[in-house]
């Protein structure tokens, strides 16, 4: 039985009726679920809102699944893809493992086997991600629960504060639009510039104020070793 977790997940189904099943069922367990009728709507969903896992049919409109999944590859060669057909043809099997996806689920699908795919992809996220990142020799950030510890206690954040480090150490190498903090921070809310300064500047003061820099007229990036 897989816990609630702090994750956001991408499912992508064209039947809404299974789709709506499957939301209901899991909507205890994540986050956010971000919902998508085809390939294309869940490609710019992805591109919007960075979820962490993503579970998408094979057989839709626009884009089937395993091109989304090729697209996603070459965005992302981490995130965990679940993938669902009605279909057993050997071709898409060679195609999903070429793809490195977590699990390959026959419909109808039952419950034991999503809660397996869906308890592979957060082992998998764990993995990557390793135990713990440190932020400086006080404070690590575990990316798997989004707790920050400072000599294994735990420091309290907001929901905002936790995203917001978790998002900039998944992209550590790389700066992170305004854009992209906007859609997996704020979400669906508009964020100001004066809300986005007050978060960067409570967590410089809980943190070393030299570990989140801005980048001019782009975003912020983190600075840690590693």
């Amino acid at each position: 039985m897989i816990q609630k977790t702090n994750y956001n997940l991408l499912y992508c189904e064209d039947d809404q009726f299974v789709r709506e099943m499957v939301v209901e069922y899991l909507e205890d367990y994540f986050a956010n679920i971000y919902v998508a009728n085809d390939g294309q709507e869940a490609l710019e969903l992805y591109e919007l809102y960075a979820p962490d896992i993503v579970i998408t049919d094979i057989e839709m409109p626009k884009k089937n699944g395993l091109q989304l999944a090729l697209e996603l590859r070459q965005q992302n060669k981490e995130i965990p893809i679940i993938i669902s057909t009605a279909y057993t043809s050997t071709e898409y099997f060679v195609k999903a493992v070429e793809l490195n996806l977590v699990k390959y689920l026959i419909k109808p699908i039952e419950e034991e086997a999503l809660q397996e795919a869906l308890n592979s992809a957060l082992e998998r996220i764990k993995s990557s991600n390793g135990s713990s990142i440190p932020l400086s020799h006080e404070y690590h950030f575990d990316m798997f629960s989004k707790l920050l510890i400072q000599e294994k206690k735990p420091i309290p954040l907001t929901q905002k504060q936790s995203d917001f480090i978790y998002l900039l150490l998944k992209n550590k190498s790389l700066s992170v639009s305004y854009d992209e903090i906007q859609h997996y921070v704020w979400k669906d809310k508009v964020m100001s510039d004066a809300a986005l300064r007050s978060l960067v500047y409570d967590l410089r003061k809980i943190i070393h104020k030299d570990i989140i820099q801005n980048v001019s007229k782009m975003g912020y990036k983190i600075n840690i070793n590693g």
